[in-house]
């Protein structure tokens, strides 16, 4: 048999129980009608007033924060819309001519005062307190060392208005203008911090009364190790880590006679040394973070020198003289690092006078038993040379550190020989005791500076010559070379006399000493 959909349909449904649902429509409708309508147009009337308060009370955010700095990114596009509009319109319309007004006036005016009181007040931080010394470690510029914090704000200074060379050609003179005011200010921060770690306020240090000497700072300049480091053409020199040869120059010798005159015969007073080891280490993050800032400025003019634009915007006799007073203020600069390195420099000798001078004229080398250690005035030395070179050597680049040290072993030397008349008295403990202690200079020095440091063992075999009796002396210089000068062994002769007080001893005084002359005449 055939079974129907629809019985079948209808066989389940009556199973489920369900009903199906009659639509009801309204009996009246009311749209159509004029209360309907009007109610239906309030209705969209409110609505739209709704809609209208939700978008007062909820803004789009802007598109950029608000500042006159904005100008710097449309400054080109908005110059060229204008230029546009001004070809189409050959100059008939004033509006374009408006609108060039009106962004000239906003960039002269708003733009560009913000901007030079900004960098100023910047700039001025710096000379608060020492927050210009705090070190910043900057891998990111291809610097090995860290930099003071001073000269990376002034840097990022002169990025920022290159930058804005570029964004607003227009306007290069004034931006040039403001990197001398940055150059110059920081110039004049620098040099009040150079005072104050120097202590230039107090006249009468040692180190101050050399620095102010033309004749010893010239005898310093002319050794070829400075030299290296600063080359008389005024270019500067990148520091690098590698090792130069060891040219401690011809006029060590002048050098020691120079400061010589100055130092005078009496033991130096410790206010006359600069003590605190911490100023030193200042100057040289100072001297290298400087160094770093000029090599910046000479790289910045010589971008200026090969960018194009700018030099469509610049005439050429002015973007000559923007490249001078670029370099002058280079110059400035530069000279600072040079006086860093100089202090530094005569600062370690000062050193070397004050501990050493303790050692040699305060007491005599009568001594009557044997002490291996050396005299305190040495091991404080030491312990300042380990010091300096530990700390420095994270701020200077090997070079420097190594001119530093370089022919301190001469210094030393000569001021241990040259001293020698003023020991009262010396004998064979006294001798093992003076020799202890140039061994230890030596070893010490020759760690830092990886020489032999031969000047110290000659002053070691100065020394140990009183073991030998006067004749032997005289036969040694006519059997061997002589290795000292006429003065240096006279003065050998009088502290061998020196405790002998007859006049038994002063005519064999005499007698040796001119015999040394007649050998010394012969040769």
């Amino acid at each position: 048999a055939v079974v129907s959909t629809q019985s079948t349909g209808v066989h389940f449904f009556k199973r489920s129980g369900l009903r199906p649902e009659k639509v009801r429509s309204s009996l009246f409708s009311f749209e159509s009608s004029a209360m309907g309508m009007t109610i239906s147009s309030e209705h969209r009337a409110q609505n739209f007033n709704d809609a209208a308060s939700d978008s007062n009370t909820c803004e789009l955010p802007p598109l950029c924060t608000k500042s006159p700095h904005n100008i710097t990114l449309v400054f080109k596009q908005i110059n060229n819309f204008i230029r546009e509009i001004s070809n189409v319109l050959s100059f008939t319309e004033t509006g374009c001519l408006t609108l060039q007004a009106f962004l000239d006036d906003f960039v002269e005016t708003t733009f560009l005062k913000r901007l030079n009181e900004k960098i100023t007040s910047e700039i001025q931080e710096i000379n608060e307190g020492n927050s210009g010394l705090n070190m910043v470690k900057l891998g990111k510029l291809g610097w090995p060392r860290a930099l003071v914090e001073g000269a990376v704000k002034v840097q990022e200074k002169l990025a920022e208005l290159r930058l804005l060379m570029n964004r607003m050609p227009k306007y290069c003179n004034k931006f040039l203008d403001m990197v001398y005011e940055v150059l110059k200010n920081y110039r004049k921060i620098c040099f009040n911090m150079f005072n104050n770690m120097t202590g230039a306020h107090l006249q009468d240090t040692l180190c101050q009364v050399w620095f102010k000497d033309p004749a010893i700072t010239d005898i310093v300049r002319k050794q070829q190790s400075w030299m290296a480091m600063f080359p008389p053409g005024g270019e500067p020199a990148t520091p690098t880590n590698s090792t130069s040869a060891n040219a401690t120059g011809p006029s060590l010798r002048d050098f020691v006679t120079a400061v010589g005159t100055h130092q005078g015969k009496e033991v130096l007073d410790k206010n006359r040394v600069m003590i605190e080891n911490e100023r030193l280490i200042q100057l040289s993050q100072l001297q290298d973070s400087i160094t770093w800032l000029v090599l910046y400025v000479s790289n910045f003019i010589e971008d200026l020198q090969n960018d194009k634009e700018l030099s469509d915007q610049l005439p050429p006799k002015l973007m000559e003289d923007c490249r001078i007073r670029l370099r002058e203020r280079m110059a400035e600069l530069t000279s600072l690092t040079h006086d860093c390195m100089m202090v530094l420099y005569l600062e370690i000798r000062v050193h070397c006078y004050f501990h050493l001078l303790q050692v040699l004229r305060k007491q005599d080398y009568k001594i009557e038993s044997e002490n291996s250690d050396p005299d305190t005035g040495v091991t404080l030395l030491n312990k300042f040379f380990y010091e300096m070179e530990e700390k420095i050597k994270d701020y200077l680049p090997s070079t420097h550190t190594k001119f530093l040290f370089e022919g301190l072993g001469y210094v030393m030397s000569a001021i241990i020989i040259d001293n020698a008349c003023n020991i009262t008295e010396i004998n064979g403990a006294g001798i093992k005791k003076m020799s202890r202690n140039i061994l230890a200079l030596q070893q010490n020095l020759t760690n830092i500076t990886l020489t032999c440091e031969l000047e110290l063992e000659r002053a070691r075999f100065y020394y140990e010559l009183l073991y030998l009796k006067p004749e032997e002396i005289l036969r040694g210089i006519v059997e061997q070379e002589k290795r000292f000068t006429k003065r240096e062994y006279t003065e050998l002769l009088n502290l061998y006399f020196r405790p002998h007080k007859s006049k038994k001893s002063t005519k064999e005084l005499e007698r040796y000493k001119k015999q040394l002359d007649e050998i010394v005449n012969l040769q």
